[in-house]
């Protein structure tokens, strides 16, 4: 991986530009108002608004409590996938009621079968990151050692971290506002989401790919 020292600013700028340009995009957006559609936009809202709440930490160099937010970020666009792709009627009853969603297991799995390529990618990334996700939201051991420099106890994040999750966290709110995009049945929303996404976001995915 490239090492950049600007790296933290340069994912503060795209970050920050991803906010406007989908603000501005998403705004006005309407949609058939019916329960599921209700549940699954206002899952993928709460998911673009994780990031811009870690954001908000990011710049404020609260960085534990950015960490922390990255699983219920993660969380919401799965299950505003779920309850728009895979739940029935019913399910999505219970849940306005309180009933809780099933396991991200299950969704995941769920996903993969019924969506292709959103669902493959929510499999991949709870397989891969899900526990390091549990354990900055709960206080594991990841928390601990990040507060450990030298005989102080204090945040101890690198930029390069702090980063990553900055980058992290704009896609989910990308891929949500493309799932809001599909609620609404708007495809030229969609193409002018990702027209807006590529250009901001082109470098870090050149450099994942070199």
């Amino acid at each position: 991986m490239i090492v950049d020292d600007d790296a933290l600013f340069r994912a503060r700028q795209r970050s920050s530009n991803w906010m406007v340009s989908s603000a501005r995009l998403l705004d006005g957006v309407t949609f058939a108002t019916t329960m599921r559609s209700r549940v699954a936009v206002a899952l993928q809202h709460l998911c673009i608004e994780h990031h811009q709440g870690t954001h908000t930490l990011i710049e404020q160099n609260v960085r534990g409590s950015a960490f922390a937010l990255y699983r219920p970020q993660f969380e919401a666009y799965a299950r505003g996938l779920w309850y728009q792709y895979c739940a029935s009627d019913a399910d999505v009853k219970r849940y306005v009621n309180g009933t809780e969603p099933p396991r991200i297991g299950k969704i995941a799995s769920d996903l993969a079968t019924v969506t292709g390529d959103p669902g493959r990618v929510v499999e991949a990334v709870k397989e891969g990151t899900w526990a390091a996700m549990c354990a900055f939201t709960h206080g594991g051991a990841v928390q601990v050692k990040a507060r450990s420099a030298n005989d102080e106890i204090r945040q101890n994040y690198s930029d390069r971290h702090a980063a990553q999750l900055l980058d992290s966290a704009a896609v989910l709110s990308y891929l949500a506002a493309l799932a809001i995009a599909a609620v609404a049945n708007d495809s030229d929303l969609a193409k002018r989401l990702q027209e807006a996404h590529e250009p901001i976001f082109d470098s870090v995915y050149l450099r994942d790919d070199a």
